[in-house]
């Protein structure tokens, strides 16, 4: 009945419910996870259909961006199907301009990724690809820019992903204008149903397999992730080509290339299939266009490959320009070893060093042009499985939160998820930096933003991420004038409340201290917030006031017991 009543309710008022869009949709798609009936599985489905149809498409993109990467969640195999058959069905009534290239559609189109290597579900694997076919669909210029702000590995894995696709959809020349395989005009969402996710799903629903079907069901993880990684060499050389290159016609570059892609793009221009070549070519634009060999005979002849030996933490590689090679150049020599992830342990400490260097140094003037693609290198980089190479990406993320902090805005949140998720690593010398690097954030990044970012998490995460965002947030709170952070109050206090009852002592007391902190700014206004404390929290939390206004030494206030 409720569901019933859902349905009709957002049909009737869903231009009041645009604020509660998120809470709506993302319910929606969790409970998709659960065991249910098929006769509630279909009036979920039915919710789902009605609200996709309801509100606007870039809004529910956006939040769907937003679901994805929320390091809080953890969806089960279910929810992910449902979640990026939900995106696909979507993207299939959107058109061009709704498409947004943002910090969150970066992130989110990377978690994508590496749900195509999903080892423990097809359904996930299929519905990844398939997703991933559908954006560069929707809007192939920006979806190519896209991907070329993407770390190697993920670069690696969609174009080889597309290629595949765009070579088995070669006869689209012949397809119908209402093919699936074309995009002319936006499709009506009515001729599309969510085939995993729909309990009454049947064969005709699945798009073509000529289109979808990788044959991932008789692939082992192992085998996914090599087919993944070991792209084309031709892609290689498209990675480095020079702007020279760049302005030489896509017939010429494929003549010159002779076999590189096996002739693939040669046989599409056949036919006057003009879509698929124009997909094609933006396909093979360079990633980084910086350099005028091809990747690894221009990183092999490099000065930095000799600089490479002996590298340690406090010793940094020394990178001269006695080649020719100019900043924008050296660079891109730098972030292709550092996106060899897992891989040339030494070689990537020693980009790091000289990276590490040049930013102490100031010396580095070509931050428009790279600091993208720099920042979502080091946030991969702060995954990899040598915890020496995770210390130094932090060092390097937190030195470029000293020196260009204004680079940040749009990539706050995500910059501190990463670091505060850094928290977890079995690793001192890790957590170490990433305290150091969650301290600069502090310092770096709005404080309107920081609070925004923290207060979900504080509420939310586990320990140890939690304590890491509440210390995070007191440095945070010392920067905020009075007024600014009476209004903010309401955000704040809540978690601070919730989590002076939590089960870690180190959480509790980081939620006194930050108490105090905002005592110390706003004085007196803020006891109304707390009016859900005990007694006793009360009363312990005025020593801790006290003791701070008055400067006692009598006592270390951390060693004391909450």
């Amino acid at each position: 009945m409720f569901l019933e009543t859902l349905v009709d309710f957002i049909q009737v008022h869903k231009d009041d419910l645009q604020d509660w869009l998120f809470v709506l949709l993302t319910q929606l798609l969790k409970k998709m996870g659960a065991d249910l009936l098929g006769s509630v599985q279909a009036k979920v489905q039915r919710a789902l259909d009605v609200t996709r149809e309801s509100f606007p498409n870039d809004l529910q993109f956006t939040i769907l961006m937003r679901f994805t990467v929320d390091q809080t969640q953890t969806p089960n195999l279910k929810v992910k199907v449902a979640i990026l058959k939900y995106i696909e069905t979507l993207t299939l009534q959107m058109e061009a301009p709704d498409f947004v290239n943002s910090s969150e559609t970066r992130l989110a189109v990377s978690r994508i990724i590496t749900w195509t290597t999903e080892p423990k579900s097809s359904d996930v694997r299929k519905a990844a690809q398939s997703v991933l076919i559908a954006l560069f669909q929707l809007n192939t210029p920006e979806f190519t820019m896209l991907l070329a702000a993407l770390p190697k590995t993920f670069q690696d894995g969609a174009t080889k992903l597309l290629q595949n696709h765009l070579k088995n959809t070669g006869s689209v020349a012949q397809a119908p204008m209402g093919s699936p395989l074309t995009r002319h005009t936006p499709r009506s969402p009515a001729s599309w149903s969510s085939p995993v996710t729909s309990p009454t799903n049947t064969s005709q629903n699945t798009p073509s397999p000529s289109a979808f079907d990788y044959d991932t069901e008789n692939m082992n993880s192992e085998d996914i992730y090599s087919s993944l990684k070991g792209v084309t060499e031709a892609i290689q050389n498209f990675s480095v080509r020079s702007q020279e290159d760049m302005n030489d016609p896509v017939q010429r570059r494929d003549g010159e290339e002779g076999g590189g892609m096996d002739g693939r793009v040669s046989d599409l221009v056949d036919g006057g299939r003009m879509a698929l070549d124009n997909k094609t070519s933006l396909l093979n634009t360079p990633l980084l266009s910086s350099s005028p060999r091809g990747a690894r005979d221009h990183f092999s002849d490099s000065p930095f490959k000799h600089s490479r030996k002996d590298t340690s933490l406090d010793d940094s590689a020394h990178l001269t320009d006695d080649s020719g090679l100019d900043q924008s150049e050296l660079v891109a020599e730098l972030l292709k070893e550092l996106s060899n992830h897992n891989e040339r342990i030494e070689e990537r400490k020693a980009a790091l060093c000289e990276l590490l260097k040049l930013i102490r140094e100031n010396t580095l003037q070509v931050w428009d042009e790279h600091f993208k693609t720099i920042l979502l290198l080091l946030l991969e980089t702060m995954g990899d499985r040598e915890h020496v190479i995770r210390t130094l990406a932090l060092r390097v993320l937190r030195e470029i939160l000293s020196k260009q902090p204004w680079r940040f805005k749009n990539y706050a949140e995500l910059t501190i998820m990463k670091a505060l998720e850094a928290h977890k690593d079995p690793h001192k010398e890790v957590v170490r930096a990433a305290e150091e690097t969650a301290a600069m954030l502090a310092l770096s990044i709005s404080p309107e933003q920081c609070i925004k970012v923290l207060c979900p998490i504080i509420q939310s995460a586990d320990y140890p991420i939690n304590l890491a965002a509440i210390k995070m947030q007191t440095k945070v709170v010392e920067r905020i004038p009075r007024e600014g952070l009476a209004s903010m109050l309401p955000e704040i206090v809540p978690g601070l409340v919730q989590g002076y009852d939590n089960s870690e002592s180190s959480v509790r007391k980081a939620c006194v201290f930050c108490l105090v902190a905002i005592y110390a700014v706003i004085g007196e206004d803020l006891k109304p917030h707390l009016s859900q404390l005990s007694s006793s929290k009360l009363k312990l939390l005025n020593l801790y006031i006290k003791r701070a206004q008055s400067g006692s030494s009598g006592g270390d206030p951390s060693t004391e017991a909450l």
